[in-house]
């Protein structure tokens, strides 16, 4: 049977499916340290208020999210009419891509982002001009902005960024902002925004308020709160033209029962959050500090996961580490195959990384 009835741009591409349990791995205990999850169950109030909304759903929700949305508003200073929510941050992305790019239409982003933005690129069918990072994998600002040509409709920034971890400045981030034409949409991807914040990282929305041009900024309860599963992100728009777009290109339908009632719950437990983000850096400063006695420099992480040069293949010592039920991954891009990408876990999950991988070098 022929494809010839799929569009040529999405063709031949195979499903990259990076939740796969593998056959060997349904018998052992696995460190999950590979996705960038939270490795704690969502705070207790949420999944007693999950609980008591589980009867209503044999009803569709209100995919506006009435209730959280001005919450959030109060929160970020938005107005509510500006906010749009998705299947986590991970549907905004193409839907903000569709609003804005035309097929043969120009997108500039980095070359070191995160592997699900090439999809993004091929469901738009979008002509993409890749800028270079900096030497140490961080987004360089001028490089990115000066991609900019007369076609580009949409220009893509994320702090902090994945799979490097790195955040970008506050100058650095007001440079893009400045240096963004009006005419094309600036997309800030902050999925890993608390983490940043944890970090002493600048206020990009104030940032971008100040821009003429259309904005956007994502956001999920994924990572801090510990709600991946749930799948809830949110975009914070420079219009509500722009919300209404993303709207469009969206399912009516996008959002579960449960989303809303656990992301305002998870809202009301502050403390759990916060322990959260100091369990991660515990545990990022002690795989950090586990590379660096190996004699590996990490990047400047301040996320939930650390990514290292370990001067060989990282692929065969992402094998290696799962044949030993330790999943990490690499960073995808060839100039950076000698790299690999760990996120926190627990303690134990920490331990389990750094005497596998003392084991796993030591042996090659």
């Amino acid at each position: 049977m022929t494809n010839q009835h799929i569009r040529p741009n999405l063709q031949n591409i195979p499903f990259w499916n990076p939740t796969q349990i593998l056959e060997h791995e349904r018998k052992m205990h696995i460190h999950r340290m590979d996705l960038n999850e939270c490795p704690y169950p969502p705070a207790p109030g949420v999944i007693e208020a999950m609980n008591k909304v589980g009867h209503t759903l044999n009803r569709y929700p209100d995919g506006t999210c009435p209730e959280l949305t001005p919450i959030i508003s109060e929160r970020t200073g938005v107005p509510e009419e500006h906010i749009c929510w998705g299947g986590g941050s991970t549907q905004l992305l193409n839907s903000i891509a569709e609003i804005a790019v035309s097929p043969g239409q120009n997108i500039v982003a980095p070359h070191l982002v995160w592997k699900r933005f090439q999809g993004v690129y091929k469901i738009v069918d979008a002509d993409v001009t890749v800028a270079p990072n900096k030497p140490d994998g961080g987004i360089d600002p001028q490089a990115l902005t000066d991609a900019i040509g007369n076609n580009t409709r949409l220009v893509i920034c994320v702090t902090p960024n994945n799979p490097t971890g790195m955040m970008m400045s506050e100058e650095e981030v007001q440079y893009v902002s400045d240096n963004t034409p009006e005419n094309v949409f600036l997309f800030m991807d902050e999925a890993y925004f608390e983490f940043a914040m944890h970090d002493g990282g600048p206020d990009v929305l104030r940032i971008l308020n100040e821009r003429k041009g259309p904005w956007v900024v994502s956001r999920t309860f994924s990572k801090a709160y510990g709600l991946a599963g749930l799948r809830l992100g949110y975009a914070l728009c420079s219009s509500p033209e722009t919300v209404d777009a993303i709207r469009l290109v969206s399912s009516t339908f996008n959002l579960n029962g449960f989303a809303e009632t656990a992301a305002i719950a998870a809202l009301n437990e502050p403390e759990y959050t916060q322990f959260i983000l100091d369990s991660n850096a515990t545990e990022r400063q002690r795989i950090i500090e586990g590379f660096r006695t190996l004699g590996f420099n990490p990047m400047e992480s301040v996320t939930n996961f650390v990514s290292a040069d370990i001067g060989r293949p990282g692929t065969a010592v992402v094998k290696k580490m799962r044949e030993r039920g330790i999943r990490i991954s690499t960073l995808g891009e060839s100039e950076f195959d000698n790299y690999i990408r760990v996120s926190m876990g627990v303690p134990e999950d920490t331990e389990a990384f750094l005497t596998a991988l003392d084991e796993i070098l030591g042996a090659t």
